[in-house]
């Protein structure tokens, strides 16, 4: 005898997974310039090696690293981060402007 697949019953908590979904994509994030093109990006430090950083748009628009690399064929998604805003996000915490969560 076959038994069939029971798909969960849907969520019913949509202000609960609003809170989670905000928490997740907002929570501790704070807004940080590059230091060498100016673009606006927010950022979270959860430790010395992780580091989250969300951009409000296209990186390709205003960061001329991803531009670069946009044109050369790189998919914007799959570039980690430009050097010159890693060395940003470094000077914030070094300044004490950005707090690294675990330490």
């Amino acid at each position: 005898m076959s038994v069939p697949w029971a798909k969960a019953p849907g969520h019913r908590d949509p202000a609960g997974t609003r809170a989670d979904q905000r928490e997740f994509l907002e929570s501790g994030l704070v807004p940080l310039r590059c230091g060498a093109c100016g673009s606006q990006v927010r950022v979270r430090k959860a430790s010395r090696m992780q580091t989250s950083v969300q951009w409000s748009g296209d990186p390709a628009a205003t960061c001329p690293e991803f531009a670069a690399r946009v044109a050369a064929g790189e998919v914007s998604a799959r570039i980690d981060t430009c050097p010159m805003l890693r060395a940003s996000i470094e000077d914030a915490v070094a300044a004490g402007r950005l707090a690294v969560s675990d330490g």
